[in-house]
C-alpha cells in the first residue's frame, strides 16, 4: 500500500463507499454505498477497477486534497469545478497526479454529487464485509483535516481511458422519474394521488438518510402512521405534513409512514444529483414492460 491524498480541507461531505453492507438488512444495518450508482459504476469502468472498488463521494464541494503519491485517478460525477494546482481537470477521464499537487473541488455547476476513483480502489478496514461509511454508526470513514488515504502500490495506467461525450450523463434541476406503486394507495384520499403523479415537487433539503420535497400536500382519508414496515433506498414515505420524503443510501431498514411509492432503482441516480431547489415529477410505473431495467439519461 501507499499513501495517495492527505485532506487539507474537508469539504461539504465527503466519504469512501463501495457497493455498501449487502445482506445486513434483516439485522437493522442499513446497505450504504453510492448515492449515485450510475456514476459509481461508470468510473470504476474507466479506471478499470472491480465493481466494487472504494471511492471517494463528495457533497457539492470544499474539499481539498493533497497528493502524496503518483497515481492514477478518475473523477465523474456532478462537475463541482475540479482543479489541479487551480487548473481545471477534466472529467470522466483517468489521469495522472504527482505528489505535492493539489486536487480540490471549487462549487457545484451541475449536479451535486461527483467521485473521485483511484486505480486499485482506496484502501480501508473492511466492516460487515464493505468499505462503506455509515456514519450514524461510526462506520468507516468520513473525511476530516488531516485524514491520510491509502491505495494499492500497483503499476499505473498508461493511456488515457474515459467515455464518449454521448455517454456522459448531465445532471438536470427538473427531473422526472418512474415509480412503482405502493400498497397503501388507500391510506389516501383518491385525489392526493392523482395530486402526486401530477404535481412537481421541490427539493428543500436532506442527507444519505433522505431527501425532503415541497410540493401539493397529500392528505389521507384517516391517518399516516402504519405498523412498521420494511423500507429501502427509493422508498417514498408520507409523513403526517402530507410532504414526501425519499429514502436515500444510508435508509433506515423499517419506517412507520404510510408510503406512496418506490422509485424505480435505475432513477435514484437522477434524485441523488438534484440541488436545493430542483424539481422533480412522478410517473406511476402501471405495466412492467415498462419497467427500466438499465440506467437512462434523461
Amino acid at each position: 500500500m501507499k499513501e495517495l491524498f492527505r485532506v487539507r480541507k474537508e469539504g461539504v461531505y465527503a466519504s469512501l463507499q463501495d457497493k455498501g453492507r449487502v445482506g445486513y438488512r434483516a439485522f437493522g444495518m442499513p446497505v450504504a454505498g453510492p448515492m449515485d450508482g450510475y456514476a459509481f459504476e461508470l468510473g470504476n469502468k474507466i479506471i478499470g477497477n472491480s465493481p466494487n472498488a472504494a471511492a471517494i463521494e463528495l457533497f457539492l464541494g470544499g474539499l481539498s486534497l493533497e497528493v502524496l503519491s503518483t497515481h492514477t485517478i478518475a473523477i465523474g460525477g456532478a462537475n463541482l469545478h475540479a482543479l489541479i494546482d487551480g487548473r481545471q481537470v477534466p472529467l470522466w477521464k483517468s489521469l495522472n497526479v504527482s505528489v505535492g499537487q493539489i486536487l480540490s473541488f471549487v462549487k457545484p455547476i451541475q449536479g451535486s454529487i461527483a467521485y473521485i476513483f483511484a486505480l486499485g480502489g482506496f484502501d480501508t478496514e473492511t466492516i460487515m464485509g464493505s468499505h462503506s461509511a455509515y456514519i450514524r454508526a461510526g462506520m468507516g470513514v468520513v473525511l476530516k483535516k488531516g485524514t491520510v488515504l491509502s491505495v494499492p502500490d500497483i503499476p499505473q495506467v498508461k493511456l488515457t481511458r474515459g467515455l464518449i461525450a454521448s455517454e456522459i450523463p448531465t445532471y438536470k434541476e427538473k427531473v422526472g422519474v418512474t415509480v412503482w406503486k405502493s400498497p397503501h394507495f388507500s391510506l389516501f384520499k383518491e385525489k392526493s394521488i392523482d395530486t402526486f403523479f401530477h404535481s412537481e415537487y421541490t427539493y428543500r433539503g436532506g442527507d444519505r438518510m433522505g431527501y425532503y420535497f415541497n410540493g401539493p400536500e397529500l392528505q389521507f382519508i384517516d391517518k399516516s402512521d402504519i405498523l412498521s414496515e420494511a423500507t429501502q433506498f427509493g422508498t417514498i414515505q408520507v409523513p403526517t405534513n402530507g410532504q414526501p420524503v425519499i429514502l436515500m443510501a444510508d435508509a433506515q431498514t423499517v419506517g412507520g409512514y404510510a408510503t406512496i411509492g418506490k422509485v424505480a432503482d435505475s432513477d435514484l441516480w437522477k434524485i441523488a444529483q438534484l440541488r436545493v431547489g430542483g424539481k422533480l415529477t412522478f410517473k406511476l410505473l402501471e405495466n412492467e414492460k415498462e419497467f427500466p431495467n438499465v440506467y437512462q439519461g434523461s
